[in-house]
């Protein structure tokens, strides 16, 4: 029986570092199975599968010693036990970009995961013969492993009426601190631009009080409700909502959550495509910001974007303000003489007041061309609150790139400059990015990249039109993934120098080989970090 037991023990531990790898990917994919299925499906945990027969292997040859000799049973299984500790540890403190959080919710369903297997495991170990004991835990030991999703999964469901009263109660009590502060509500949506829009806004309407944006990555409908419980106070003047959306309805829950005043549309592309589907559908589930408008609010968008304009027109009862990065007749707010010079991005802010044109000169701390479109949004929000032009350029003036977004590091001592753009994940935000290196002063301009992901069908497409925009822009590429031969076939299709594309096989190997080859005067854009469901 003491061999069964220890056997079963092993098993579990060796199901515990799976069950961890599985719910890592659960909780950044918000906990959703279809997502978690969707990640095995597309095979990134193919690699389980040797270690799963190959534990199962061991556990029968085990399970035979012990049935041969109890003695050397009871070894051999105590052998198994320490070797399973092992493994488990080297699981628990492997790299990872974006660690497992062990909130409560997390906590409960790896316990239960554990405790679905593993309670009648150990209930047969203990209560079945020596013999059958032995054979019980080594017949079903691995299998354990094997079917790792499904506890998983199970655990996940069966949890869900828990996890419901909790959600209902911290909604209950964002809502009650939100009706105490009452802010003016400002949303943010939008296919790209999201987060350096809302540090934009929340500079300008810093102001005029005290502005509160939602803070990192917290987009989610929990995340905003765990925003306003942990950080709203009662002197916030204003609340800056950034707004994610994986599906249709989920920019309308987070409206009906926060009831913002003036909302803003960013863009509308293919970034999370292969989760929408296709850009009607990004479109609807985009829009949903401005339907929930009322009809004295602001809806904010761009001019030069034909869906976005479309939103404007046909999704909203409230009063639309356009703006544009360049002139265009439509828009109520565009930029003019645009240049980027001794690290500041120089343009013009232009608006009809009256009639007339009111020009009023900026000089921003964002890198490239493409962050005009988010300080214009942030221009329009500062007017519509009632400050002045001259307000607004000084509070443009002082905003600094969100952190993984185009934010410069100098390294003096080594004479080197990293643009890191790793949480950008978009082909536009890409491309823009790939503009701003191609204009930096430099010797050599080494981009560092896996691709681009959740793109559907177009993702192939993308990644190759990524590797043809490079190879304009750099002057030596590493690149990192399954996706690196398809970035590598597009610089090769542009002209780019075959030795000069390093493919490695994860960002690690590419960090080290930077390491090698970096010297004074380079210029490196880490552009995209792969979240760990990828990597």
């Amino acid at each position: 029986m003491l061999a069964a037991l220890l056997l079963a023990l092993a098993a579990l531990l060796l199901l515990a570092g799976r069950e961890h790898v599985l719910l890592h990917v659960l909780q950044q994919e918000h906990y959703e199975n279809a997502r978690l299925r969707v990640w095995l499906d597309r095979g990134e945990d193919r690699r389980q599968l040797p270690a799963s027969l190959a534990l199962w292997v061991v556990c029968l040859a085990v399970a035979g010693v012990a049935l041969a000799s109890s003695g050397a049973g009871i070894a051999a299984a105590a052998v198994a036990l320490v070797s399973a500790g092992l493994r488990l540890a080297g699981v628990w403190r492997r790299d990872q970009i974006k660690p497992l959080v062990f909130t409560k919710r997390a906590k409960r369903l790896f316990g239960l995961s554990l405790a679905l297997p593993g309670v009648p495991l150990l209930g047969l170990a203990a209560a079945l013969p020596g013999e059958a004991a032995v054979v019980v835990a080594g017949a079903l030991g691995g299998a354990l492993h094997a079917f790792g999703p499904g506890w998983l999964t199970a655990a996940n469901v069966a949890l869900r009426p828990v996890q419901r009263r909790e959600t209902e109660r911290f909604v209950r009590s964002a809502r009650e601190r939100l009706a105490a502060v009452a802010p003016l509500v400002v949303g943010i949506t939008g296919s790209y631009g999201k987060t350096t829009t809302k540090a934009c806004v929340a500079a300008v309407l810093d102001t005029a009080g005290p502005s509160y944006p939602t803070p990192a990555s917290f987009n989610s409908h929990l995340g905003v409700v765990r925003a306003i419980n942990e950080g709203l106070r009662e002197d916030h003047q204003s609340f800056v909502v950034e707004m994610g959306a994986y599906r249709e309805g989920d920019i309308a829950e987070l409206c009906a959550l926060v009831h913002p005043r003036i909302a803003i549309l960013t863009a509308i592309g293919p970034a999370h495509l292969e989760r929408f589907g296709s850009l009607d559908v990004t479109e609807r589930a985009k829009g949903e910001i401005a339907e929930a408008l009322p009809a004295d609010g602001v809806f904010v968008t761009r001019a030069d974007d034909e869906r976005c304009r479309r939103v404007a027109a046909t999704r909203t009862a409230a009063r639309a303000v356009l703006f544009s990065p360049q002139p265009h007749p439509d828009a109520d707010l565009w930029a003019e003489g645009l240049e980027v010079r001794n690290g500041r991005t120089q343009f013009a802010l232009c608006r009809r007041v009256d009639g007339e044109v009111e020009s009023t000169p900026v000089r921003a701390q964002l890198l490239g061309t493409h962050n005009v479109a988010n300080l214009l949004a942030a221009a329009a929000v500062g007017f519509e609150s009632g400050l002045t032009a001259k307000q607004v350029a000084r509070a443009l003036g002082r905003v600094k790139p969100p952190e993984h977004r185009l934010a410069p590091i100098v390294n003096q001592a080594a004479g080197i400059v990293v643009i890191d753009d790793s949480y950008n994940a978009n082909p536009s935000g890409a491309a823009a990015a790939l503009e701003v290196l191609r204009h930096h002063e430099a010797q050599r301009r080494i981009l560092v990249t896996p691709g681009m992901v959740e793109l559907g069908d177009e993702e192939e497409a993308e990644n190759r039109e990524l590797g043809r925009i490079a190879a304009r822009s750099c002057d030596l590429c590493l690149l990192s993934g399954p996706r690196a031969a398809v970035i590598r076939e597009g610089l090769l299709e542009a002209g780019f120098p075959d030795e000069h594309a390093i493919v490695l096989p994860d960002g690690p190997s590419a960090h080290r080989r930077l390491a090698e080859l970096s010297r004074r005067g380079d210029v490196i854009l880490f552009e995209n970090d792969l979240p760990d469901v990828y990597a």
